[in-house]
């Protein structure tokens, strides 16, 4: 195994990119293992020293940075020197941990007391202490009904939407 500087990495991207040839072409003529230089392309490309381990807060934005290349997960860790092993892995990781932060909806008892009757406005706003009014929805609140579940009920109305 030969052990390179980061001057030498650096003349050696410099050489490949002036050749015109395909990445692979060059490292096969010059008995450079593929997977090491697209590692140090990466490297170069995003001012990235070493990438033994990555904290999963840095997954989500090469996910993306993959995800809108255009190119398939393998080909795209091949290319960036990304073990695709690591990003499935983290991938799987991020999907679990977003599943956990989801909660399941629970429901709030709004009581009784919604009038059927036809009443005046006059009278509505002496009954009612909140309206709220959205598309074809409108929910209404006695003066009486606790401000607690009001709160908890606007705020999973907000998440669903």
């Amino acid at each position: 195994m030969v052990v390179r500087t980061e001057s030498e990495w650096a003349e050696i991207l410099e050489a490949c990119e002036k050749s015109g040839q395909s990445r692979s072409a060059w490292c096969r003529e010059h008995g450079i293992n593929v997977k090491t230089m697209a590692n140090h392309v990466y490297k170069k490309r995003n001012g990235v020293e070493s990438n033994t381990k990555r904290s999963l807060h840095e997954w989500p934005a090469l996910i993306d940075t993959q995800k809108s290349s255009g190119m398939s997960r393998s080909a795209w860790c091949r290319e960036n020197g990304i073990s695709d092993k690591a990003m499935k892995t983290a991938e799987r990781r991020l999907n679990a941990q977003q599943s956990q932060a989801a909660p399941e909806p629970k429901w709030v008892e709004l009581g009784s007391g919604a009038k059927t009757e036809a009443t005046s406005a006059k009278q509505e706003r002496a009954q009612w202490a909140v309206r709220i009014r959205g598309g074809n929805l409108e929910i209404e609140f006695d003066a009486g009904y606790p401000v607690e579940k009001l709160v908890i009920l606007i705020e999973r109305l907000v998440k669903q939407c």
